[in-house]
């Protein structure tokens, strides 16, 4: 019976001491995190797939994280939108409030592609009415996953892979009948909206260059909206045509090819080509008249002519050796003479003296 006592005091002893080792409890009850893909499925290169960053913080949260994202090659990375969801977690008797933050990531190019770490800096208390918050800075772990090329669209470059995408196209006025004319302006507004797609991986709208039409383009505007953790993306680029003198212009048609994720089969959206008829303008000057009539040459004068023919003879004349030495004769008259002055210094001879 004494030797069962004496374990179990020294049980309890050691038990007591492990308590008392520094840093144990502080490690036990750090901040951690997680990272996963959300879904198995095959992921098509254009398509956006979810990164979910589990944040477990010992205590309660006292700030909003902040995310710093790497830019790996083959790989767009977006941070997470909206708010996060929140929850609680017991770990190794350890309570924990978790936050669920989903990063969107777009894979450029086929192949095996790796999500490298993520920096996370949040603060946190261990206790509601603690007055000092403490700092966390966690990294999330490397992800790797495959994308696959959407068949038949190897040779289009950079692809969208999408649900439901929607274009909508707008003209003002609209060119089917308006009559315009030169100094007038078209305006033309491309919106692109699609689900779980941001805003920001539309491509922009490409307007091609016609002869005789000013393009001027704004800068695009990009909306995501969240509602209970679903993502709708949208892009609205405009277009203004200044039509620059009078004649026909054709903007060229445009088409734009995505892949369909419900179908799984490749789908266009054709913006049809349009022919505008500009009139002439009475108060606008035409920089490319028709029928302009070419300057005329005057012919030369009389007077002009006798000019001409006098100073050519002159010169004639004034180069034979007979007539160049009468002229030197002659103005050798009107050279001026040179005095010697009344007061000339005094030479200095060998001796030094005034001579």
């Amino acid at each position: 019976m004494m030797a069962h006592h004496s374990s179990r005091v020294m049980g309890l002893a050691f038990a007591m001491l492990l308590a008392l080792v520094p840093g144990r409890e502080v490690h036990a009850q750090e901040a951690k995190v997680r990272a996963s893909m959300t879904s198995q499925d095959t992921v098509y290169v254009g398509q956006k797939v979810t990164l979910a960053v589990e944040l477990l913080a010992p205590g309660f949260f006292a700030s909003a994280p902040a995310f710093e994202l790497p830019d790996p090659q083959g790989l767009m990375l977006m941070p997470p939108v909206g708010s996060p969801v929140i929850g609680s977690e017991e770990i190794d008797g350890v309570s924990y409030t978790v936050q669920r933050h989903e990063v969107s990531v777009l894979a450029q190019h086929p192949g095996e592609l790796v999500i490298p770490p993520l920096t996370v800096r949040f603060q946190y208390k261990r206790a509601p009415l603690d007055k000092d918050a403490l700092t966390a800075k966690v990294k999330t772990p490397e992800v790797k996953f495959t994308a696959t090329q959407p068949p038949g669209t190897e040779k289009l470059g950079m692809i969208i892979t999408a649900r439901n995408l929607e274009v909508k196209e707008e003209w003002h006025p609209d060119p089917a009948t308006a009559k315009p004319k030169a100094g007038d302006a078209f305006t033309r507004t491309i919106t692109f909206t699609a689900p779980e797609v941001p805003g920001m991986m539309f491509p922009p709208f490409q307007a091609a260059a016609v002869d005789g039409i000013g393009i001027y383009t704004k800068e695009p505007v990009v909306n995501d909206h969240s509602e209970r953790g679903s993502l709708t993306g949208q892009r609205t680029d405009v277009v203004t045509y200044a039509l620059q003198r009078a004649g026909i212009f054709t903007i060229p048609a445009v088409r734009f090819t995505w892949w369909d994720l419900e179908s799984k089969s490749a789908r266009t959206v054709d913006f049809p080509a349009r022919t505008l008829t500009v009139a002439a303008n009475p108060a606008m000057p035409d920089p490319h008249p028709t029928g302009a009539v070419a300057p005329q040459s005057h012919p030369i004068s009389r007077k002009t002519e006798i000019i001409a023919v006098a100073l050519l003879l002159a010169i004639i004349v004034l180069s034979l050796p007979q007539v160049r030495r009468g002229v030197g004769k002659f103005m050798a008259l009107f050279r001026p003479v040179h005095l010697q002055p009344l007061n000339p210094r005094p030479r200095t001879g060998t001796s030094g003296e005034s001579l």
